[in-house]
């Protein structure tokens, strides 16, 4: 496994997953606990989601913060992440990776916002984090207040997402 960070964001790293095939099908190795020295998994999540739907962008408040590492098991998805750390120097900088087909992981740090919209027919996404969700210390921002292109024609997103404040407002 290899490890890069984003160009903007150096905390958020891109992880090279390694990934064998041969005539059986496929071995994936997408995580190492000594790829992210502070990254312990506490849960996984699984999502699969339709083209053109936006899930996010969210994060968990003080001391329920969580880390994540992010994977696109099937499908396209632009995969979108925030600093929304009050105190950071980069505070409100954000970035984006697609992530396609197992090939490559995201590792999102505590304080950053994130979401992910589907490019392709149907997307399915798997993450691993480090601390347990708390839906009562979860926020977010209105993914459609920000000014990101998603890359979706007629966005689908939750009630939920829709109704969290706009990013003017966080």
């Amino acid at each position: 496994m290899k490890q890069s960070s984003s160009k903007i964001l150096n905390e958020v790293k891109y992880i090279e997953n390694n990934l064998s095939t041969d005539s059986r099908g496929l071995f994936l190795k997408f995580y190492e606990k000594n790829l992210i020295s502070d990254f312990q998994v506490s849960e996984v999540f699984y999502s699969s989601s339709v083209k053109n739907t936006i899930r996010g962008v969210h994060l968990q408040k003080k001391p329920n913060e969580l880390k994540k590492i992010v994977t696109c098991i099937e499908g396209v998805v632009l995969d979108f992440f925030i600093d929304l750390r009050k105190e950071s120097k980069t505070y409100g900088v954000y970035d984006s990776i697609t992530l396609l087909d197992k090939t490559t992981s995201v590792y999102i740090p505590n304080g950053f916002g994130h979401g992910f919209s589907v490019l392709s027919d149907i997307a399915t996404v798997m993450y691993i984090q480090d601390g347990d969700y708390n839906q009562e210390k979860e926020v977010g921002i209105n993914p459609l207040s920000l000014d990101f292109n998603w890359k979706v024609e007629t966005p689908i997103i939750s009630e939920r997402d829709s109704s969290l404040p706009e990013y003017s407002n966080f």
